[in-house]
Parts: C-alpha cells; sequence; structure tokens
C-alpha cells in the first residue's frame, strides 16, 4: 500500500502508481532482448517527445522510458529493478519525495528519474550527501546510462575548472550537494564581475565568444535529484553555502588571540563571568571587565580587529563552550568542525567572528586568518532554484511538513519489498554513564560468543572513544568508526555484518553503505543494533535503528538510557520518571511495560526539539528572503536562462 505523507490530499498520480509500474513491465516485455542500438534509437525518440513538450511524467514517457532503464540495468549490471524501486524512481519522476527505507535499493532507484529528465537536454544534477556517495553512484551507473546513449560526468572536490565544466556538460552529474551550490555562487561571481564591465569590454568579449556566459560553469537548474534528501535539505539546512577566502598565512591578530587565551585562562567563573546553566550564553562582570582591561597595551594594540574584551569573551568561550572531540576535532594542525545533529566532520567550514582562531589558539596551532565571504546562500534558497526538486531518504517522517512548506514537495512512503523481521529489545536504562558502558561491553561480549555481529551507535566522537577504551580493557576485538566519511569507512561499516564482528560508530557514521550479512550472522540472529543513547531528533535514531535487519534480514536492535543523557536532561519530567523506575527495587529497568512507557516520553522531547529546529530554518531561509543577499542581480538571470 502507498501511503502519502501530505495533509492537502493524495494527487491520482501517487494513488496509481501501481498501475504506472505495470505498464513499465509491460513496455519492458515489448523490449526486451533488443541490443544497444535498438535502445539507444528509443531513447532519441523520447528525447523529440520531451522536447517537443511532452512531459516527463507523462504516461508514454514514463512507460517507455522506465522500461528502457530497467533493461539498461539488467543488461550492464545483471540485475532486475524491484517494483519497489520503480515506485520510488516515478515517484521522483513526479517531482516528490520518496520514503524508501534503508537497503532496499536507492542507488537504482534514482537512476530512471535521472534519465527521464535529462531527456529535456538541461542536465541532471544528482546530489548526495559526500563526495565518496557521489563518486561511487557515479561509477556504478555511468556503464548503465552511456549504454543508454546519454553521458555522465563526477564533479571531484580537486577538480580543475576545465574539468568541472565537462561534467557539466553531461546530461547527468553527479556531485555532494555542496558543490553545486559553490559552482552556482562562482557564476554569480563571474555574471557580476561582467556585470561591472564597461560595454566595449562586453561587446568585444561577445564577439571573442569569452563573454561570462560562455565561462559558466553550470547550464542552469533544471533537475536536482537528492540521495538521503533530509541530509542535504534538513540537516545541513542551517549552514549556508558561503565562497570565501583567505590568505594562506598566520593572521595578523594571531598575538592578541594567544594573549585572549592566557587572560581568559586566569579568570574564574561566577567571580568574573557567568555561563549560562544550558551552556549557550556567556556574560563577564565587572570583575572581568577591570581584569581584562587592566593591561593598557593589550586594549589599544593596532591590530586588534574587535574590541579588545571581545577577544577574551571568544578564549572563554572557546575553553567553557566548545569541547574536543565533541564540537570539533583536531586532525593534520587543523581544527575541524564536527556537525552536532550528525556527528560528520566538516573538511571545509569554520567558525565565523574569530571564533575559529581562538580555538586554534586554545589548542596551541598556527591561527589562520578569518575568511572573507565573498558570496553566500542558504541551502534552501539555493534548492528552491531548480525547476524540478526531488529525492530520497528513509527518514522523511518526522520532517514531512517542513520540506513541503520549504521546497512544496509531498512525502511518498514505498512499501518494503519483504517484510521486516527486526526486533526491538526492551530499552536498558542505568543511573549513570559507567554502568551504561560496563553493560553495552557485556551485552557485545554475548553477542560476539554466538558469532552475532554488532553495531553500536554513539551521539560523540568523545563518546565513541570512551566506549573503544572499554573494549579494549575488555579484551575485545572491534572497529571503531567516528567521523571521517571515505572509502575505508564505508568498507568498514560494510563488514559490520561478518558474523562476530563488533563496530563502534558515531549515529551517522558511513550513512549510505549497505551492510551485508554472511551466512553465519544470518544464523546468528543478524546485525544486533545498540543504540546508545537517544539523539536529539527522532531520525537520526530511525537511521541507526534501519541498519539491522534490511531487506527482510534477521535482527535486532536495543536503546539504552540514563539519567545523565542529553535529551533527559532536557525533560525533567522524563528525568523525575526514570530516577522513580531505577531507585524503586519493585520495579525493573528492563522489561517491556518500561520501553512501552519511556518511549512516548522521548518521542514527545523529541518532536519539541525538531520543531524547535525548524523554526530555526525557517527563520534562516526568512532572513535570506528577506534581504535577498546575493550577488546575482535580476537582469543577468535571463543569461542562464532562469525565469521566476
Amino acid at each position: 500500500m502507498i501511503r502519502i505523507r501530505d495533509r492537502f490530499g493524495s494527487p491520482t498520480k501517487f494513488r496509481d502508481l501501481p498501475d504506472q509500474v505495470a505498464a513499465i513491465r509491460d513496455a519492458q516485455r515489448a523490449i526486451h532482448g533488443s541490443d544497444r542500438a535498438t535502445l539507444q534509437a528509443h531513447v532519441a525518440r523520447l528525447r523529440t517527445f520531451v522536447q517537443r513538450g511532452d512531459a516527463v511524467a507523462s504516461p508514454t514517457v514514463l512507460a517507455l522510458g522506465g522500461a528502457l532503464v530497467c533493461e539498461a540495468v539488467q543488461q550492464v549490471l545483471g540485475k532486475s529493478l524491484y517494483d519497489v524501486q520503480l515506485t520510488a524512481g516515478l515517484i521522483l519522476a513526479h517531482g516528490a519525495v520518496a520514503e524508501m527505507q534503508t537497503g532496499e535499493g536507492k542507488t537504482l532507484s534514482g537512476l530512471m528519474p535521472a534519465v527521464l529528465h535529462a531527456l529535456a537536454s538541461r542536465g541532471v544534477h544528482v546530489a548526495t550527501p559526500n563526495s565518496y556517495l557521489a563518486e561511487r553512484d557515479f561509477q556504478t551507473l555511468r556503464p548503465v546510462i552511456e549504454h543508454l546513449g546519454l553521458t555522465a560526468g563526477c564533479l571531484r572536490d580537486d577538480a580543475e575548472q576545465s574539468a568541472r565544466a565537462d561534467a557539466y556538460r553531461c546530461d547527468i552529474t553527479y556531485a555532494p550537494g555542496y558543490a553545486f551550490g559553490f559552482d552556482y555562487l562562482r557564476d554569480q561571481m563571474t555574471l557580476r564581475s561582467a556585470a561591472g564591465g564597461r560595454l566595449g569590454d562586453q561587446l568585444r568579449q561577445r564577439l571573442r565568444g569569452t563573454a561570462p556566459s560562455t565561462r559558466l560553469l553550470q547550464r542552469g537548474r533544471r533537475c536536482a535529484i537528492l540521495d538521503e534528501i533530509d541530509h542535504v535539505l534538513i540537516d545541513d539546512a542551517v549552514s549556508p553555502l558561503i565562497l570565501s577566502g583567505t590568505a594562506d598565512r598566520e593572521a595578523p591578530d594571531a598575538a592578541i588571540h594567544r594573549a585572549a587565551k592566557q587572560i581568559a585562562d586566569a579568570l574564574v567563573p561566577a567571580q568574573h563571568f557567568d555561563l549560562a546553566r544550558d551552556g549557550s550564553g556567556l556574560e563577564l562582570r565587572p570583575a572581568g571587565i577591570e581584569a581584562i582591561y587592566a593591561d593598557a597595551a593589550l586594549a589599544n594594540d593596532p591590530q586588534l580587529r574587535r574590541a579588545w574584551h571581545e577577544y577574551v569573551q571568544l578564549a572563554l568561550r572557546a575553553s567553557h563552550q566548545f569541547q574536543r572531540d565533541v564540537h570539533y576535532i583536531v586532525t593534520a594542525g587543523k581544527v575541524r568542525i564536527i556537525d552536532a545533529s550528525t556527528g560528520r566532520i566538516f573538511e571545509d567550514r569554520t567558525w565565523n567572528d574569530g571564533q575559529h582562531q581562538a580555538i586554534e589558539a586554545k589548542e596551541g596551532l598556527r591561527i589562520t586568518s578569518e575568511q572573507t565571504a565573498f558570496a553566500r546562500i542558504t541551502r534552501q534558497r539555493f534548492f528552491r532554484l531548480y525547476d524540478v526538486l526531488c529525492g530520497m531518504t528513509g527518514t522523511a517522517n518526522g520532517c514531512a511538513e517542513e520540506l513541503k512548506e520549504f521546497y512544496h514537495l509531498p512525502v511518498v512512503a514505498v512499501p518494503l519489498r519483504v517484510p521486516s523481521r527486526r526486533r526491538t529489545l526492551p530499552t536498558i536504562s542505568c543511573r549513570g554513564e559507567e554502568e551504561k558502558l560496563d553493560r553495552i561491553v557485556d551485552e557485545a561480549r554475548q553477542c560476539q560468543q554466538r558469532s552475532q555481529p554488532v553495531l553500536i551507535g554513539t551521539h560523540s566522537i568523545a563518546d565513541s572513544q570512551r566506549l573503544a577504551e572499554r573494549f579494549e580493557k575488555a579484551g575485545l576485538q572491534f572497529a571503531l568508526l567516528n567521523g571521517k566519511q571515505d572509502a575505508d569507512e564505508a568498507e568498514l561499516i560494510a563488514a559490520s555484518g561478518r558474523a562476530g564482528t563488533i563496530t563502534i560508530a558515531t549515529n551517522l557514521a558511513g550513512r549510505g553503505t549497505d551492510i551485508h550479512l554472511d551466512n553465519a550472522a544470518t544464523a546468528a540472529g543478524g546485525l544486533h543494533v545498540i543504540v546508545s543513547q537517544h539523539h536529539a531528533i527522532d531520525r537520526v535514531d530511525r537511521q541507526l535503528v534501519g541498519r539491522s535487519a534490511r531487506q527482510g534480514d534477521p535482527g535486532s536492535v536495543r536503546f539504552y538510557c540514563t539519567l545523565e543523557d542529553p535529551i533527559v536532561r532536557q525533560a525533567p519530567w522524563i528525568a523525575r520518571w526514570l530516577e522513580r523506575r531505577i531507585t524503586d527495587p519493585q520495579t525493573a529497568s528492563q522489561d517491556q511495560d518500561f520501553s512501552q512507557r519511556l518511549a512516548p516520553m522521548i518521542a514527545k522531547q523529541q518532536d519539541r526539539n525538531q520543531r524547535k529546529q525548524s523554526n530555526l530554518r525557517r527563520e534562516l531561509l526568512e532572513r535570506d528572503l528577506a534581504t535577498q543577499n546575493l550577488i546575482v542581480k535580476p537582469r543577468t538571470r535571463s543569461v542562464q536562462g532562469i525565469k521566476r
């Protein structure tokens, strides 16, 4: 049964999805066994239909286009697309979000809509959460795309301008979502530079074929297909895309940051400054101001970029509000920011207004210059520029209304191909962190003894390292994954389905990578997922849970909960109820009744957190729309064929 998570009703195009799948199957039988030239001739005919005005989602284009993709996949990869994969592809072709559970085959599901929208010859952008997944999908699907007579390209992080332009000239271009946004900003910089030139220079450039329009990377924004769409449009939405530059040298005010750190280290909480209970604010007291300005020379240093006491405030925040391996890591002499909601490590982001430099001073690193922003745009606004926007995720439930409000995207849930065999075991509650770590180690040991693989999800890098130390002390072998998404991490995640394997990972490490069980692991009960603590939002928990029992495999999951967990501290009523359960000898902290009563309380707080984050993203978008803070002027949009 197809479920539409759309309060505005279910259009016929979604209610008739089974009939549309049947039409594709009928068309595939008619072309089955066709050679490559015949398939390409069919594609050319469909391209003519679309360019003459037929809609991509018209019955004829959907049926024959879907059949051509199915046949090409069969001939090139030796695989047959399942009905659920075709259903997801149709949802995307109609410009919606397919909620497809992990392990159901999203990579192949996205191929059909990419091919169909490529028929318009205006380019299709397939956006992934990171460069590794973009390269993986590109390498997997390029042979199929070329078998149909189309072209595919991939934007690699280190690609030169010419290579990027070549990738954009392809029918289908794969890249991490941010890459498309940054290249858009670069194009706007090119247009702005040209708009400021003299009329004679512009005319000469046109005659020579070097006009700005010929130097643009992108052909426009016809269609974007987003893998893990909630990650790209929701989780990353609070971080605007900023095209910036900085000199590769030490900051001119580096010595001031170091001096500020020394002063900050001597200041005493509650005497010189106050910290907010939730750790979000910091305020100097009069005694603190007096201590800071005791040295008049520092207060009047010519290299000051801001007031002297603001440097000290930055240093205090670095010491008291930014924790290493929780908010950032230090690698290769550089500070890398950790995404608080996902645990991912950002390679190319910095805090602004001097905070990044204050943290570099705290860690004793080379203090880099503050970056200068040349152009910026929110991710919400950038992706709203596309004529067609669609995507897939296994965790759209919980952000469906936001996707509808911000992007006008309905969410359609795709049914499982086979029923889930996942067992949810009773939640285990503990008084504190130490007890929880011991019990997790014991449970993992028991699983390993019966050859059942275990995947343990942690909230932060620091949490994963503490747990890893406990496993080392217990003499248990394990794999540790805590942030950097690359091929090695993907291989380790994929290997976590082997019998007796113990893997510790931050919640979303290796997202998008399939976990395959070996025979011994299947016989032992499949992958057992341990959620070491509830995340602030439900979607992250469900992403981790979804790694178990994929595609009809057996599997199990268990949550742990303590009085020290952040989500429990956020909700005093949960803390009071949990403490009574733990301290009362008449009640057990590990039974089904306990889990059933705790779950809705946790869900209520997670829903509050989700709404709070959604409001923050809404405010960010509203400010961006109000200020219209883009480089491109309305008159330059016609150069790229953008009509709004």
